[in-house]
């Protein structure tokens, strides 16, 4: 069998659909007979996978040329038996398809969107959905989510979750790495706890900017609040927010495996107010470095992190604001064991049967 996988995220820095692709290649080996293919945007540094997949550039790092023209040269050229894109599938495509679907959030909330992007993905992603021979999701919620709203057969849908990298842990009282971190993002000696997001409205950050500002005005302690993710779109609100708080809130911008790492390890606690979640791998990633987690009371969040002590509703800033306090005034704990549930191998090895299952269809 003869695979072709669209990787054109590697590298463009994207959160978590980026940090899905890596995940799943890192734990992936081709099985005897079978050849993979990575299709990848001109100038991204792909060394690590050239001992197990071909790879192969694309001419151009346009997303139109690439879903409508070039997918498909690159199937016939290399013979390719099954196709495996992310949320939009080239029409016609040559060969069976695979598709991965993290979320549906366009489909729920209004105004995340520009106007073209919503109508963009409101075409073609319900034309993946429907036309895919196998759809891959990253949660069960997703996957219902997909089956409701698509109309989309149970029977051809399969969760694959997300993991946390092995990088992600507990770093020694004296890794050189913490102090940096710390001088280069301007937070010095404060505590602090950590929101990792891109700026995006999704993610909800100017309720959790009020929350915060509201439990520091009210208890008066010193803490700040770093915000850890690269601009997306629409972030005009988050950055307003962030000058109204008088330096008690920093953002990063985009930052290395090693400095989220860092970051997370120094933080004393972890907020996660997104609204809408295919998975949400960054709680997961804060529990592995030993950082306590609040995370939204949405059912993803439910699924993902189950037994968390900490849940919030992440429209209510009174309700983010008692969060903060319960993290920074108590003795909360990072549970660990939720993050040993999830194996970036153990979803790779699905995702080879969801291949298989594909070009049987």
């Amino acid at each position: 069998m003869r695979v072709g996988i669209d990787v054109h995220m590697l590298g463009d820095r994207s959160g978590g659909n980026e940090s899905f692709y890596r995940g799943i290649l890192s734990g992936m080996t081709p099985d005897s007979g079978d050849e993979y293919y990575l299709f990848v945007n001109s100038g991204v540094d792909v060394t690590e996978y050239e001992d197990r997949f071909n790879i192969v550039y694309f001419k151009k790092n346009s997303s139109i040329y690439r879903n409508c023209v070039e997918l498909r040269k690159l199937c016939k050229k290399y013979n390719i038996d099954v196709l495996h894109t992310q949320y939009y599938l080239p029409f016609f495509a040559p060969c069976k398809t695979v598709v991965t679907i993290h979320d549906l959030s366009f489909e729920h909330i209004k105004d995340i969107f520009t106007k073209s992007e919503y109508i963009k993905d409101k075409i073609l992603v319900s034309h993946a959905a429907r036309k895919a021979d196998m759809v891959v999701t990253v949660s069960e919620f997703s996957k219902q989510d997909i089956c409701t709203t698509y109309g989309t057969d149970p029977s051809k849908i399969e969760v694959v979750y997300n993991a946390v990298d092995s990088d992600f842990t507990v770093l020694p009282k004296d890794a050189k790495i913490r102090s940096e971190v710390r001088n280069k993002f301007g937070i010095a000696d404060d505590k602090y706890i950590v929101c990792v997001s891109n700026l995006q409205p999704r993610k909800n950050i100017p309720r959790l900017i009020r929350a915060f500002n509201k439990y520091s005005d009210n208890t008066g302690l010193d803490h700040k609040l770093v915000i850890v993710g690269k601009k997306a779109w629409m972030y005009d609100e988050i950055e307003k927010s962030v000058s109204d708080s008088k330096d008690k809130v920093i953002l990063t911008d985009y930052v290395t495996k090693d400095e989220l790492i860092a970051l997370l390890n120094e933080a004393s606690g972890c907020v996660y107010p997104s609204i809408f979640e295919g998975f949400g791998i960054p709680p997961l990633e804060a529990m592995a470095c030993g950082t306590p987690v609040a995370a939204s009371d949405i059912p993803v969040m439910r699924e993902v992190l189950e037994d968390n002590d900490l849940f919030f509703d992440p429209m209510d800033e009174d309700g983010i604001a008692t969060a903060i306090k319960t993290l920074l005034e108590t003795d909360c704990k990072a549970n660990t064991e939720i993050v040993g549930r999830y194996s970036w191998k153990k979803s790779a090895d699905i995702l080879k049967q969801v291949y298989k299952k594909a070009q049987l269809g």
